[in-house]
């Protein structure tokens, strides 16, 4: 069964700082205001009516949201207009830091599980983890070793045994050969 990672400032979209990045505006819908946005979240709650979001670094409440295939439409109260909306395309639609449900085990944001260090479960380091993908089944956890071949390491119960965020590392049970297939020992 794959890790659950949420998605709240990956992709490579930097919000401000003490902010997550909860969806990107992508250009406005209609005439009244509403915003298309590509979510960055795993909780849409967070676009909830009545929820609280910032915008171009101002706060916003949602009046109302929708989802149609993978996108977001989200109509916020002050955003009256289609020139309004157009103002923000590109914009972040951000959630301050405290806001962000704790992560617990089995989940686990990718930017905190981003530089933590890797061991197997005989204690050999093995480096720190560079970059998370998302291939759809599973995340693969990408392994930088320091000179050597990257470890791709699949985000999976049976391979990652623990998890150790306050202690900043990473315990996991490598399938037969998979050390060998990157190019190690």
């Amino acid at each position: 069964m794959p890790l659950r990672l949420a998605r709240t400032a990956e992709q490579r979209i930097e919000p401000r700082p003490g902010f997550r990045a909860a969806a990107k505006i992508e250009r406005p819908r209609g005439l009244r205001g509403e915003l298309k946005a590509l979510p960055l979240t795993d909780f849409p709650e967070r676009f909830a009516p009545g929820a609280r979001v910032w915008i171009a670094a101002q706060e916003r409440i949602v009046a109302a949201s929708s989802w149609q295939r993978d996108r977001l439409y989200l109509t916020v109260i002050g955003i009256e207009d289609r020139e309004a909306a157009e103002a923000l395309r590109g914009e972040l639609v951000e959630i301050p830091d405290g806001d962000r449900p704790p992560a617990h085990e089995g989940l686990y944001y990718i930017d905190d599980i981003e530089g933590l260090a890797v061991s197997n479960t005989a204690g050999r380091p093995l480096g720190s983890v560079r970059e998370v993908l998302s291939t759809g089944a599973n995340d693969v956890w990408i392994v930088d070793r320091g000179g050597e071949p990257d470890l791709l390491i699949p985000a999976l119960r049976d391979v990652v045994k623990q998890v150790d965020l306050a202690g900043g590392s990473i315990i996991v049970d490598l399938p037969d050969g998979l050390l060998n297939k990157s190019g190690g020992v």
